[in-house]
Formats: C-alpha cells, sequence, structure tokens
C-alpha cells in the first residue's frame, strides 16, 4: 500500500499508537509473496516486536480475535489480537503479538528429513484437534466462515463453481485442435464428475485451509506458530493437503519432497479420498498453468505440466 491509499507507514505507525497508547519506534514492511494485507513488524521499547496487518478492506478482521481465541484455547500456537482499528483510507489494521519464524517456504531448504517429519506431524495434529472438536454450527453450510458461523455453501462441490457439462468435456477431449490447457481442463472437469459421489457424503468440518508452505512459521527448525487465520473453511480437510502438494511441487521442488511424504503419510489418504486429494491439487496446478501461459512464460509451464498430468491421474485414479 502506498501513501495514495492513505496507508503510509506514518499513517499505520500513528494507528498503532492510538490504539495501544505507545508510538512504535520503527515499522519493518514484511516481505510476503502470497498475503493480499501488507504486514509490519513493529519495534517497540524495551526490544519487543508487534505484528501489524494492514488491510485495504474494511472488516476484514471482524472475527480474528475470536478465532485466534477459540484456537489457542484448543492449544495450538496462535498469536492474541493486542488492538485493531481503522485506516485513514478506510480499510482496517490489527495488532498482534509477534511470533518468530518464518514461512516455511523460506525454510524448506534448510530443514532436515527428521525437522520436516516433526512439523508435518504437528500441523496434522493440529487439523485434526481442530476438525473434532470444532463442530459446525447446526445446519452448517460449506466453505469459508468465522469459527462457529454458517457456510454459505449447501454443498461442496459448490465451491469450485458450476461444473460444466460431461458431454461438453468429453467432446473437447475428443476435439483434435483442443489446446493441451483445453484437454487438461476437460480431465479435470470429468475427474470433479467422477467424484461428485464422494462430495455428496462428506459433512462441514472445520479445518484450517490456508496452512500450506505459507502461514506455518518455522524458526531454527522447529514450528513456531501458526498465523493469517482470520477465517477457517468447512468441508473437506483433505482440501489443505492437495493445496499444499500442490504449491510444494509447483514452487518448491526437491526441497520440499520430505514434508510432502510426511504430510501424506500422516493424513493417509485411500482410494477415493487419494483421488480427491489429487483433483484439489490439480485445481491449484491449473491456475499457475494458466496464468504460465497468459505471461508466455515457457520455462514455468514445462515445469508445470508434467506435474498437473501427475496430480491428473491420481484424481482419475490411475
Amino acid at each position: 500500500m502506498g501513501e495514495r491509499d492513505g496507508n503510509d507507514e506514518a499513517a499505520i505507525a500513528q494507528c498503532v499508537a492510538q490504539a495501544l497508547g505507545e508510538q512504535p519506534q520503527g515499522l519493518e514492511r514484511q516481505v510476503l509473496a502470497h498475503s493480499g494485507n501488507a504486514v509490519y513488524r513493529a519495534r517497540m521499547a524495551g526490544g519487543r516486536s508487534l505484528a501489524v496487518r494492514v488491510s485495504p478492506q474494511a472488516q476484514t478482521f471482524s472475527h480474528t480475535r475470536s478465532n485466534l481465541a477459540t484456537l489457542r484455547g484448543l492449544g495450538l500456537p496462535v498469536q492474541a489480537v493486542l488492538a485493531q482499528g481503522v485506516t485513514p483510507s478506510g480499510g482496517e489494521f490489527v495488532v498482534l503479538d509477534w511470533l518468530p519464524g518464518r514461512d516455511i517456504y523460506y525454510a524448506f531448504s534448510t530443514l532436515s528429513d527428521t525437522q520436516s517429519e516433526r512439523i508435518a506431524e504437528a500441523v496434522t495434529a493440529f487439523q485434526r484437534r481442530v476438525t473434532e472438536r470444532l463442530p459446525a454450527p447446526p445446519e452448517g453450510g460449506f466453505g469459508w466462515a468465522a469459527i462457529g458461523e454458517r457456510a454459505p455453501q449447501a454443498r461442496w462441490t459448490e465451491i469450485f463453481g458450476a461444473p460444466i457439462p460431461q458431454a461438453q468435456l468429453a467432446e473437447m477431449l475428443a476435439r483434435v485442435d483442443a489446446t493441451p490447457l483445453e484437454r487438461f481442463r476437460a480431465r479435470l472437469g470429468l475427474a470433479r464428475a467422477s467424484l461428485e459421489d464422494y462430495f455428496d457424503t462428506l459433512r462441514p468440518v472445520c479445518f484450517l485451509d490456508d496452512l500450506t508452505i505459507k502461514n506455518v512459521l518455522v524458526d531454527n527448525g522447529e514450528l513456531s506458530g501458526l498465523i493469517d487465520l482470520d477465517t477457517v473453511c468447512y468441508g473437506d480437510p483433505l482440501l489443505v493437503l492437495g493445496a499444499t502438494l500442490a504449491h510444494i511441487d509447483s514452487e518448491v521442488g526437491e526441497h520440499g519432497r520430505a514434508y510432502a511424504r510426511a504430510l501424506l503419510h500422516h493424513w493417509s489418504p485411500e482410494g477415493v479420498q487419494r483421488r480427491a486429494t489429487g483433483f484439489y491439487a490439480c485445481l491449484w496446478i491449473i491456475g499457475f498453468l494458466t496464468l504460465a501461459l497468459e505471461q508466455g512464460n515457457a520455462a514455468r509451464v514445462r515445469w508445470l505440466v508434467p506435474i498437473l498430468n501427475q496430480f491428473l491421474n491420481v484424481a482419475e485414479g490411475r
């Protein structure tokens, strides 16, 4: 965010000072590859640090305080909200305690197999604790919501958008002039159709959908915290496994293999659940491939095509 948004660092520092009654000695913008919000490290008196998250949108953090309190009550290593308010431009900010470490994405190259295993085991255990102890509200729906609130969709499959008729997908797949991307999309649509019966068996289970290669903090080879939990998702927890595997293969490569293997071991999806995990992974990878094609990034396309094909094979049960 720039000064034209009314969210320059001086303005943010003033917001923090008014909310806490203490002026930050300095703000350091954090470099995050995936976050839509601006994140700052506020240096306070006595060598303390606080985290300041800023959104251009109002009410972005409406449920952050209650979500974190609930998760902290389950024993998860999450932050506490110290203050929040509105920015001069009409957005919102929230001040939290500072957790050491950085996203696991930046730590993969330094992690041993044993450390990767330990972190994967802990993350999986936390997800299961959330699933087991945070039931969906009565007549709860599927999709994204605050903890304890009804999610908007009546069926899990609805979060993937309207399905394309199978006849149209088969026709696309059979066309001799179909592009590789069109063929991939047709295969993905047919895989989805084959999983609809499985989707219909699901109930809206609570899980933390954004703990992938980001938002899992690692410090000195150990899990140090979980962040950015403004919402949760109700549905199939395997969605986060598929998303993580997709990001590791697409964005990390060999350095992340031990973590991927450990996650698969602890989640242990079999049969139709394994196919669903492959389908979920494909949702991200086909998006990455589409963007690479639009950008004319031939090297990225060459990297992604075999990865997408591999996960499509899993989704198709091959």
